[in-house]
C-alpha cells in the first residue's frame, strides 16, 4: 500500500477491503507473526546438536567424576568403554596403567612375602613361575639354587650316616666339600680311623699272642710300634729272649760237658761271659787244661803244621795256602783236647807208646789214632785180660806216620 491508499478517504477504503480480506490480511499477519517468532530446521539441529554436546558434557564429567570417586581400574575402565573419546579417556588410561601396576607390584610382594614365609624351593619355583619378571626373581632363583643345595646337601649326608662307612663319609666330603656337615664327617672318618686301628691293633696282637714266637712279637711291634700292646709285646719279646738265651746257654753246657775238652769249655765261655755254668766252665777248662800239661807232651803245633805242608809240596807239588796251615792247627788243637778228654781210658803203656815227641814231626793226631787204635783193640778183648798184665797177645808197636796232611 502506499501513501495514497492512506490518504483515502475511510469510506474508500471500506469499500477497498471487504471483511474477507481483513480476515485474509489478519490471518496472514498472524502467520506472518508467527513465521517471525519460530527458528528455521538448520537453526534447530544446530540448537539440537549443541544441546546434545552439552549433554555428553555433563555426562562425560560426570562418569569421570564417578569414576575418580571410585578410584578403581574397573571403574576408569567402565569410563573409557562408555566414553571411549571422552575428555578423560588419556587420564583414564593412565589411571588404569598405574593401578594394575601398583595391583601387580602388591600382588608380587605379597606372593613374595607368602615364598619367604613357605621357605620352601617349591613356593620361591612358583614365585618365580607366576612373577617372572618380578622384584624378586633374582633373590628366588638364588634361594632355589641354595635349597635345592640344602636338600642336596642334607640328602647325601642322611645316606652318609645311614651307611656308616668310611667310604659312604669320604665320598660325601668329596661331593659336598663346603656342605653343611663336613665338619661332623671329617670327625666321623677320623673315629672310624681310629676304631679301624684298634681293630687291626687287636687282631694283630691277637694273633702274635696265638703264635707266639719272637718274629709273631717283632711283627706286630714292626706294624703298631705304638699299639694298645707294644709294651707288652716288647715284654714278651724280652721273655722269649732270655728263654731262648737260657735254652741256648743250657744246650752249650750240655754240648761242652759232653765234648769234656777244655776247647770245648773254653767255647762256651766265650759264646755264654755270663751263662749260668761260666764259673764251672772256667774250672773244668782250667783242670783240664793242667791235667794236660802234667800228662800230654806239648807240641809246637805250628811248627809241625808247616813242616808237614812243606813236606806235602815237596812230595805234590803245588803250593800251600794259609787256610791249609788253618785247618791243620784246628786239627791239632783238637786232637790233643780229644786226648786230654780220653786220657783216663788210655792204658800208660799205650801213652808212654803212643805220644813221643822224639819223632819227625810229632802230632796230636798221629798220638790220637795211636791211642784209639790200641785201645780199640784192648776193648775187643776179653773182659779179664787187661793190658800190661800179661796175656795170650803182646801190643803191636806203632809208629806213627810222618806225617799224615790228608787226615789234617
Amino acid at each position: 500500500m502506499t501513501d495514497d491508499w492512506r490518504q483515502q478517504p475511510s469510506r474508500a477504503r471500506r469499500v477497498a477491503f471487504p471483511k474477507l480480506a481483513i480476515v485474509a490480511v489478519i490471518i496472514a499477519g498472524a502467520a506472518l507473526a508467527s513465521a517471525c517468532s519460530q527458528p528455521s530446521d538448520s537453526q534447530q539441529t544446530a540448537q539440537q546438536q549443541a544441546s546434545d554436546e552439552q549433554t555428553r558434557k555433563e555426562a562425560d564429567e560426570k562418569a569421570w567424576a564417578d569414576a575418580e570417586k571410585a578410584g578403581t581400574a574397573a571403574a576408569y575402565t567402565a569410563y573409557l568403554q562408555n566414553f571411549g573419546s571422552g575428555t578423560h579417556v588419556s587420564e583414564a588410561s593412565q589411571r588404569i596403567v598405574a593401578l594394575n601396576e601398583t595391583a601387580r607390584k602388591a600382588a608380587d610382594e605379597k606372593a613374595w612375602a607368602d615364598a619367604e614365609k613357605a621357605g620352601t624351593a617349591a613356593a620361591y619355583t612358583a614365585y618365580i613361575q607366576n612373577f617372572g619378571g618380578g622384584a624378586h626373581v633374582t633373590e628366588a632363583r638364588q634361594r632355589v639354587a641354595e635349597l635345592s643345595r640344602k636338600e642336596a646337601d642334607d640328602k647325601a649326608w642322611a645316606d652318609a650316616v645311614r651307611a656308616g662307612t668310611a667310604a659312604a663319609l669320604t665320598a660325601y666330603t668329596q661331593n659336598f666339600s663346603s656342605g653343611a656337615h663336613v665338619a661332623e664327617a671329617r670327625q666321623r672318618l677320623a673315629t672310624l680311623d681310629e676304631q679301624a686301628r684298634k681293630d687291626a691293633d687287636d687282631k694283630a696282637w691277637a694273633d702274635a699272642d696265638k703264635a707266639g714266637t719272637a718274629a709273631a712279637f717283632n711283627g706286630y711291634i714292626q706294624k703298631f710300634g705304638s699299639g694298645a700292646h707294644a709294651a707288652e709285646a716288647r715284654q714278651r719279646l724280652a721273655a722269649l729272649d732270655e728263654q731262648a738265651r737260657k735254652e741256648a746257654d743250657e744246650k752249650a753246657w750240655a754240648d761242652a760237658e759232653k765234648a769234656g775238652t777244655a776247647s770245648a769249655f773254653t767255647s762256651y765261655i766265650q759264646k755264654f761271659g755270663s751263662g749260668a755254668h761260666v764259673a764251672e766252665a772256667r774250672k773244668r777248662a782250667a783242670a783240664l787244661d793242667m791235667q794236660g800239661r802234667k800228662e800230654v807232651p806239648t807240641i809246637d803245633i805250628k811248627k809241625t803244621c808247616q813242616v808237614a805242608a812243606g813236606v806235602m809240596v815237596s812230595l805234590m807239588g803245588g803250593t800251600t795256602t794259609e787256610q791249609d796251615i788253618n785247618a791243620c792247627l784246628d786239627s791239632e788243637q783238637k786232637a790233643r783236647d780229644q786226648i786230654i778228654k780220653d786220657l783216663a781210658t788210655y792204658a800208660p803203656a799205650y801213652k808212654k807208646q803212643c805220644m813221643r815227641t822224639d819223632v819227625y814231626i810229632p802230632s796230636y793226631v798221629e798220638w790220637l789214632t795211636c791211642l784209639e787204635m790200641e785201645r780199640d783193640v784192648r776193648t775187643m778183648q776179653q773182659p779179664d785180660e787187661t793190658f800190661g798184665q800179661g796175656g795170650p797177645w803182646t801190643l803191636p808197636r806203632v809208629r806213627p806216620a810222618i806225617n799224615d796232611a790228608g787226615r789234617r
